[in-house]
């Protein structure tokens, strides 16, 4: 369990970081554009436009986003599953 502590946070931080690259790359392919504005919601709304499951995943993602990064509790084993999750389904479509 101490080993989770100490690596969780880090390691959603990435899945987050990851999943926005890949979220791009898939509005990029699908748009010919993708989302540079500072709200994270535009980005989920026009990934949303191209992909609803991508959206939601994404949307999953940034909702992590502040407690892994900025909270005093470490995300949970179950939060870190998801986020893995989350961000290799975004990978595997950006990839598509």
């Amino acid at each position: 369990m101490d080993e989770h502590r100490e690596v969780a946070d880090a390691v959603v931080t990435l899945c987050v970081h990851a999943g926005i690259a890949a979220a791009d790359a898939i509005c990029i392919a699908g748009l010919g554009h993708f989302s540079q504005g500072q709200d994270h919601n535009d980005a989920v709304n026009l990934l949303k436009s191209v992909d609803g499951n991508a959206a939601r995943q994404l949307a999953a993602l940034l909702h992590m986003k502040t407690r892994a990064g900025y909270g005093f509790d470490p995300v949970t084993p179950e939060q870190l599953k998801r986020a893995t999750r989350a961000m290799d389904a975004l990978i595997e479509r950006a990839k598509a």
